[in-house]
């Protein structure tokens, strides 16, 4: 995974990107009860299986 996300995001963010996952597995990508279609990485995430909309 995080391979994959080094190959999306640009340098000049790298330095921010990392604050910005940890934010977002904090509100989104909660370890209970992840918010998969809120997910800006759904697609490259290899959780499964990806929880429907409440």
């Amino acid at each position: 995974m995080e391979l994959k996300l080094l190959q999306r995001v640009p340098a000049a963010y790298l330095e921010d990107a990392h604050h910005w996952l940890i934010l977002h597995g904090r509100y989104v990508c909660q370890a209970r009860k992840p918010r998969c279609w809120d997910c800006a990485v759904a697609d490259v995430c290899d959780f499964r299986p990806k929880p429907p909309r409440p």
